[in-house]
């Protein structure tokens, strides 16, 4: 079979990881995995020649009877688990990932990152944000919407002490924050470690990098109608560069809050 750039691998992998999962654990012989697989003795054999082609097994010496995984099958085996379960988790989100505006995120963000949604139980989707932040040193972000809750988990950990907080708000964010939420803004801009910005671009959705002494998380909160949809947050390097090159974007865009 002609393949090139791995393209050989993955088809064979895709089309007998079944085989290969089998085979994870301990050598089976081919009638061992027939009984297993409850498959035909014909198509072991294939699939045995198929991935001995590409490296991934080999026959156990001496009497070659056994076949185990190479240690390019172990890693191929583990990769393709960690595709199946990204693309599950992909499928399981796709509602909430496609609220998402084209071209609004890098795909770097998705990768290794964990969502959070639910419809029935909403108040998963604040738990990635608001269990960070009781830990947090720092955090800094963008609000579309905000939320009488979110002045809550704020003040509360301002008036620990040792946190420092950073917004940049929607121009028609602090209109609506003007006629509900007044007061509460107040009590929060009246600490010396709280700085805001507004712009007047508009934010597709929360983004935010909360810094805790020895981590730092970067997470993307989505909203839909004003309601909130779903979060997802990463603690990868290169989700956080991401997040913060896009953040100081916003930030050289945005104007110092001064006062309604």
């Amino acid at each position: 079979m002609a393949g090139t750039d791995g393209e050989q691998l993955r088809d064979i992998l895709s089309k007998r990881y079944w085989l290969v999962e089998a085979l994870s654990e301990k050598p089976k012989t081919k009638p061992e995995l027939v009984d297993e697989l409850e498959s035909s003795r014909s198509t072991i054999n294939r699939a045995i020649d198929e991935l001995l082609d590409v490296g991934c097994v080999e026959p156990m010496q001496p009497t070659r009877q056994q076949f185990q995984l190479t240690m390019a099958g172990q890693a191929a085996l583990q990769f393709h688990r960690d595709y199946r379960a990204e693309t599950e988790r992909i499928q399981t989100n796709t509602a909430l990932l496609n609220t998402l505006p084209a071209d609004s995120l890098d795909k770097a963000f998705l990768a290794e990152a964990d969502v959070y949604s639910s419809v029935r139980t909403p108040d998963i989707a604040h738990q990635p944000g608001t269990e960070p932040l009781e830990e947090a040193n720092r955090m800094i972000g963008t609000a579309p919407v905000v939320q009488r809750e979110y002045f809550d988990n704020f003040m509360g950990r301002l008036q620990e002490g040792g946190f420092e907080l950073e917004l940049i708000l929607e121009s028609s964010l602090v209109e609506a924050i003007e006629q509900s939420y007044e007061d509460e803004f107040a009590a929060l801009m009246g600490f010396d470690t709280v700085i805001a910005y507004v712009t007047e671009e508009p934010l597709p959705y929360a983004l935010w990098v909360i810094e805790q002494t020895t981590s730092e998380y970067a997470g993307i909160t989505l909203y839909e109608d004003g309601g909130l949809k779903g979060t997802i947050v990463n603690d990868t390097d290169t989700a956080i560069a991401w997040t913060r090159n896009q953040y100081a974007e916003y930030r050289e865009a945005a104007s110092k809050f001064t006062q309604f």
